[in-house]
């Protein structure tokens, strides 16, 4: 099914390394599909897909974060998908307030603005000692959609004709990368390549690649910011956090002019996301065409014993005279609840025992949710 996009040696690609080089962006750009064309023609690994592998351990290492190009993700299904978020938003607040569960974030359903503080969440990789309590900043400036893959539990608003197909291919397509990402990971770190599979994928799994991880398609729209609104003091779109779990892997929104997928003249809406650099310093991470952009959440780093670093990242305010919103696809990751988290084998020795006690994944996630909805 990714046959027009499959393996991606394009300029396209090329295009985007180039891109980031010039916009001297500190978040690395990676072309994974050298890995991915490996993986599909089974047998050893080539060099090609090694190096992949080994520039992906440098960058979560480093940052935390890093863009990738050649997927294999079509562009219609990031361009319909996109579009059915922008006609959800759109509607009337009564009927998005038809999906919402009424359950706060993270349960699924739509939340308005106001609901989730996301700074608040800040803490140590294990969940343990929550930091962001006492200077979390206010109420985020988002509302969002949380899609599950679950028809008992996703809303599915009538008025968007299309949407449920579309987000529902999304969500599939999304779970395709992420085995991807797994099996990246686990050849980073010397592990047998689906050692993480058993933990995400399985039978009575949701969609097309019968996901058993706590995955969700995350809809997260910024409305535009009105004449005169009167922001909080310290408020801004999304404050700053670590992502909870796994690897998040973010559609950022590319394009305010065209399509979302075009390879160049992208003009991205003014303020976006800004990562925290090893020398504690914030950078822009704009897009790059045709990039998802991937950070790897606590659950990462304390499975892999501060290898990979969870790092904190925000969304800025447009300028003050910016009438544009903002919306983001965002999936985040996660094994299954009931993953025991330790540190993995090769990510120990007797000169970097284990840094955090076993927690299951389900557990770690509830710390971290009951401290956003405070």
């Amino acid at each position: 099914n990714n046959s027009n996009n499959s393996m991606d040696h394009s300029p396209t690609s090329a295009a985007a390394v180039k891109a980031a080089e010039a916009a001297n962006s500190a978040v690395p750009v990676l072309n994974i599909a050298a890995f991915r064309e490996a993986v599909s023609k089974g047998g050893d690994l080539t060099e090609d897909a090694k190096n992949v592998a080994s520039q992906w351990r440098q960058a979560f290492s480093a940052q935390g974060f890093v863009q990738i190009v050649g997927h294999g993700v079509p562009d219609e299904v990031i361009e319909v998908a996109y579009q059915k978020g922008k006609d959800f938003f759109a509607l009337p607040p009564e009927a998005k307030a038809k999906c919402d569960l009424g359950k706060g974030y993270g349960a699924g359903g739509y939340n308005a603005r106001g609901v989730e503080r996301v700074s608040a969440s800040v803490s140590k990789p294990d969940g343990s000692e929550l930091v962001g309590a006492q200077n979390a900043r206010p109420p985020d400036l988002v509302e969002s959609m949380v899609v599950k893959r679950l028809a008992e539990i996703d809303p599915i608003p009538e008025e968007v004709p299309g949407y449920e197909k579309a987000i529902h291919r999304y969500y599939d397509e999304m779970a395709v990368l992420l085995r991807t990402l797994m099996q990246l990971t686990a050849v980073s770190l010397d592990l047998p390549i689906d050692h993480f599979e058993p933990y995400f994928y399985g039978e009575g799994g949701v969609g097309e690649e019968k996901v058993i991880g706590d995955c969700s398609l995350r809809l997260a729209y910024y409305p535009a910011l009105q004449e005169g609104q009167e922001l909080l003091p310290n408020q801004i779109r999304y404050g700053e956090h670590t992502d909870y779990t796994g690897y998040t892997i973010l559609w950022q929104d590319h394009n305010k002019d065209g399509p979302q997928t075009s390879s160049d003249n992208l003009n991205p809406p003014a303020g976006g996301l800004q990562v925290k650099m090893p020398d504690d310093t914030w950078t822009d991470c704009p897009p790059l065409p045709k990039a998802f952009t991937i950070n790897a959440g606590d659950l990462i780093q304390a499975w892999t014993n501060d290898i990979y670093r969870s790092n904190l990242h925000r969304v800025m305010n447009p300028p003050a005279d910016d009438r544009g919103d903002r919306l983001c696809l965002v999936y985040f990751t996660g094994p299954s609840g009931d993953t025991m988290i330790e540190a993995l084998p090769t990510c120990v020795s007797p000169e970097s025992p284990a840094k955090y006690a076993p927690i299951s994944a389900l557990n770690h996630l509830k710390r971290k949710l009951e401290a956003t909805n405070k």
